[in-house]
């Protein structure tokens, strides 16, 4: 059975470069398997109508969402509503990953009530440390890498079928890893490593989820 992969990566400010780079190895490992459709909502593409039009389809669905949000909505490009208390009845039957602030503490229950088997996102602020030097090119940002690399981890193991409670298991694992690494930096030399860990840290406490923690892609 084909299953459906729906990615959203707006790009239109300072921040959500970064979430657009964080989940681009995502997007060539899902190009790449012939059993995934792909839809990849980028830039403007990143709007409710694409959204609403994607989450119609029967397919087994996991709706990977980049962007800004609160504790009622996941936003798109220009920070336009994508997903919110008046669409999220489209989440039925899937599993939805909000890469978003603080859309878990009412969004994510608003999706199980209206049947989606699995809503993983953050209880507040997701936060990153960048390198201003660099954030022209936020793949370039040895700072953020410590961040692309639990997001990845978190997505790639529900891409791969992972259950759900499985793959927050192991992305907390890797926050905690990299939790040791930063906490432990000798070459620092702009002090970044105390910034970078309690970033890291705030995230470990405020990733969750709510639904079924069995439930797989």
């Amino acid at each position: 059975m084909v299953k459906q992969f729906l990615i959203t990566r707006p790009r239109h400010d300072r921040e959500t470069p970064y979430l657009y780079s964080f989940s681009k190895a995502i997007v060539q490992i899902a190009r790449e398997d012939k059993n995934v459709r792909l839809t990849e909502l980028y830039d403007s593409k990143a709007n409710r109508t694409e959204v609403e039009d994607s989450l119609l389809s029967k397919d087994s669905t996991l709706a990977f969402f980049n962007g800004h949000g609160d504790e009622e909505t996941v936003y798109g490009y220009n920070d336009k509503p994508v997903l919110d208390k008046e669409n999220v009845r489209l989440t039925d039957k899937k599993i939805v990953y909000a890469l978003a602030c603080g859309s878990l503490v009412r969004l994510g229950g608003l999706s199980i009530q209206s049947g989606a088997q699995a809503y993983i996102g953050y209880r507040d602020e997701f936060m990153w440390v960048g390198d201003p030097s660099t954030s022209a090119v936020p793949d370039r940002d040895k700072n953020a890498a410590p961040f692309r690399k639990v997001c990845h981890v978190l997505i790639h193991s529900l891409f791969v079928g992972a259950p759900v409670g499985k793959a927050i298991e192991k992305a907390k694992e890797e926050y905690k890893k990299q939790i040791r690494t930063y906490g432990t930096s000798e070459d620092d030399p702009f002090g970044d490593a105390a910034a970078i860990g309690f970033a890291l840290s705030w995230n470990l406490t405020c990733l969750d989820m709510a639904g079924n923690p069995n439930s797989a892609f």
